[in-house]
This record gives structure tokens, C-alpha cells and sequence, in this order.
């Protein structure tokens, strides 16, 4: 979102209005958060739709809460992507820091747990506080819930610290 307006140079165009950069990051990060939570009703209303369809007698209420989770753990990768962009006002940074992130969090929380030594690593990734209360058949574990909500504030907390005292010149 940030990288992006530098990238295509509107960011100066942006930011000679009367708007401070703090407001352009929150702004960023809401929109950011309104699209992830639009996806996370899309996928709940799909399970529901397919779980009434296929006779699965899922609980609604437990489709709601992995369909929270999911949608938590997006707000936390756009989060990282927005810092990173933030920082470093490079699109493929952004990109690739964040996307790299997920692959490495996700084999972390997939492979950890198989070994007896590595187990207790595995908490250090997203994903295990995802999926390892098993959302679907236990319901929202709020703890993890306001985890990846907490860790979602700090990263778009420190976009907006790394952006205001980055030097945005126009180059190009």
C-alpha cells in the first residue's frame, strides 16, 4: 500500500496535502483490515453454505471462530507487509518479506511439532495459535484470538513509526 504510491511516485502527490503520515498508514491499515474481514465473511458463508449443502452439521458458531482466526491471521501478514513497506518503500520487500514469512511460520508450525525437542517452537509461529485449539471443533480459544490481534496493532503500530521518520524523496 505504501511501496506501492512510491513506487508508482504518488506518495509526494499524497502527502502535500494536509494530511499527516500517521493518517495515511491508519488509513492504509483499515482498508487493509475492511478487505480481510470481507474475506473471512465470504469463507464463513461459504463453509456454512457447503456444511448446510453436504449435510455436515458443522457448528455455526465454529465456523465463525476458524473463519475469525483465519481472518486474524491475514490481518497479521498485512500487517507485516504494511510494516515492511512502511520501512522500506520497496514493493518486492513487502511482498516477499511477507509472503516469505508465511511459508516459514506455516512448515514451522507443520514440522516443530513432530519432534519431542522442537515441539515447544512451534508456539513462535502465527499458525499454531490458528489452528492448534482446532477452531472447528472447539470453538474461538480467545486467548489466541487477541494474540494475533495484539501482534496485528504492534506491526501496523511500528508501520506508522518506521514511515514518519523514513526520508521520502522522489527520485526517478
Amino acid at each position: 500500500a505504501l511501496a506501492g504510491e512510491e513506487e508508482r511516485h504518488t506518495m509526494g502527490l499524497l502527502l502535500a496535502n494536509p494530511v499527516k503520515r500517521s493518517r495515511v498508514v491508519i488509513e492504509k491499515a483499515w482498508a487493509m483490515v475492511v478487505c480481510a474481514c470481507t474475506i473471512g465473511i465470504a469463507t464463513f458463508a461459504g463453509v456454512v453454505v457447503g456444511s448446510l449443502i453436504g449435510g455436515l452439521g458443522m457448528s455455526i458458531g465454529n465456523i465463525g471462530a476458524a473463519s475469525l482466526l483465519v481472518t486474524l491471521l491475514g490481518v497479521v501478514f498485512g500487517g507485516l507487509a504494511l510494516f515492511l513497506s512502511a520501512a522500506t518503500g520497496r514493493v518486492k520487500v513487502a511482498i516477499f518479506g511477507s509472503v516469505g514469512a508465511a511459508v516459514a511460520f506455516f512448515l514451522a508450525n507443520a514440522f516443530l511439532p513432530l519432534s519431542e525437542g522442537t515441539a515447544g517452537l512451534a508456539k513462535w509461529s502465527v499458525f499454531h495459535y490458528y489452528l492448534s485449539s482446532n477452531p472447528l471443533l472447539t470453538g474461538l480459544n480467545w486467548a489466541h484470538g487477541a494474540l494475533l490481534a495484539g501482534l496485528s496493532v504492534v506491526l501496523i503500530a511500528l508501520a506508522i513509526i518506521f514511515f514518519q521518520r523514513r526520508d521520502l524523496r522522489q527520485t526517478g
